[in-house]
């Protein structure tokens, strides 16, 4: 007996529709490049380094009282002093290939996606290289992650700074650990990141605005020099979430920049420092072991403050922190994207288009201290703040 014919019936005729509308993609916040000292990298030069310079700091040391008549002999004349610091550049690249038949067939533009993708594949790490460059941690790649400890394994860097000393050791360097204020260990005020580890109140862990009011008065003791007026905490979202519930904090709509551009990723400021948020931290799972600070993890353990948990680096920025090739104009070894469509020996049929892309770049710490002449031919211009979270995310 026939029956009423339904679209369960016929379902042969019925085809998937497609969109043409792309979803939003998950992209890094990159924000570091904006605080760098640029530098253009002519052709021709003769070097594969990048190479920045400072004339030695003032002091008062050959000043001396006049006699009437009498010449400042030559052996009491005051000397100038060039600091030169130098990082070797390295060329970095990647290569997407597509064939003819996707190009002929592709619901949507897959070379325009190449793209796109090459570019922000290439932004991502450039901001990884000057994000480890400042912490320490060398460029070796362990699955989707950058550094897998301190400088010495990959590219190093070998200025002779004191990027691995506490901001309060005799020889200061760059890192602050929780809140220096409480952090302690047996009732003695201590700066490391075992001892951070082991802190689990959010009042030594945590980063304050007594911490953030700390690190602005150690740059400005430093005299490092402030970007438009102020200095800049680059944070995870995370911590700038933990500042966000004290009093004294001031989100970025509620202030004018007095003729200044709000910076890329700039959420609000406390005590006058500009606060900015990245999603490209450097997180470390807490550990025992100090060397584990330069740990870039695989494998996160979360926000909160117990014993192992994720301890996130945050960068206090005075002017000419750190310095990189400048990444636009016409250098000719600013980044390129590279599309090769045509047959050649290789591919006589032309049936691989590849999308590739490629630079010559590396990251110059410039002020992260000197374990000779401590805040001389090296100043302290930058700080790693390390804080755990106070919640769970």
């Amino acid at each position: 007996m026939a029956g009423v014919t339904t679209s369960t019936t016929l379902t042969n005729q019925f085809q998937n529709f497609f969109s043409k509308e792309l979803l939003s993609i998950v992209q890094q916040e990159t924000i570091l490049d904006q605080f760098a000292l640029k530098a253009t990298i002519p052709k021709n030069n003769g070097n594969k380094a990048i190479t920045m310079f400072r004339f030695g700091a003032p002091s008062i040391a050959n000043v001396a009282a006049l006699a009437e008549g009498t010449a400042i002999a030559s052996g009491s004349y005051r000397s100038l002093v060039l600091n030169k610091l130098t990082k070797s550049l390295a060329q970095y690249g990647q290569v997407i290939g597509l064939t003819d038949i996707l190009r002929a067939t592709d619901l949507f533009n897959s070379l325009q996606q190449a793209t796109k993708t090459s570019g922000m594949d290439m932004a991502l790490w450039v901001d990884s290289i000057i994000r480890n460059t400042l912490i320490g941690s060398n460029l070796t790649l362990s699955g989707n992650f950058m550094g897998t400890g301190p400088e010495g394994v990959g590219p190093v860097f070998s200025n002779d700074d004191a990027c691995n000393n506490a901001a309060n050791a005799a020889v200061p360097g760059i890192n602050v650990y929780g809140n220096p204020s409480t952090l302690n260990v047996g009732g003695t005020l201590t700066q490391s990141f075992s001892a951070l580890n082991a802190a689990i109140t959010a009042p030594d862990a945590t980063m304050k605005a007594e911490g953030v009011l700390d690190s602005m008065t150690r740059l400005k003791r430093n005299r490092a020099p402030m970007i438009n007026g102020g200095y800049v905490l680059a944070t995870d979202p995370r911590v700038a979430r933990d500042l966000m519930r004290d009093s004294d904090w001031l989100n970025a709509s509620n202030y004018g920049n007095k003729g200044q551009p709000f910076y890329k990723g700039e959420v609000g400021s406390i005590y006058g420092c500009r606060v900015v948020t990245q999603t490209n931290s450097f997180v470390s799972k807490g550990s025992a072991t100090d060397a584990d600070q330069f740990v870039n993890t695989t494998s996160a353990n979360g926000g909160g403050l117990a014993v192992t948990k994720d301890i996130i680096a945050s960068f206090f920025f005075g002017n000419e922190a750190f310095g990189i090739p400048a990444l636009t104009g016409d250098d000719p070894l600013s980044p390129k994207v590279v599309i090769t469509d045509t047959p050649d020996k290789s591919d006589p049929l032309n049936q691989l288009v590849t999308v590739g892309v490629k630079l010559y770049f590396a990251g110059l710490r410039l002020a992260a201290g000197n374990t000779s002449t401590p805040n001389t031919s090296n100043p302290v211009w930058y700080l790693v703040h390390r804080t755990k979270t106070g919640s769970g995310l």
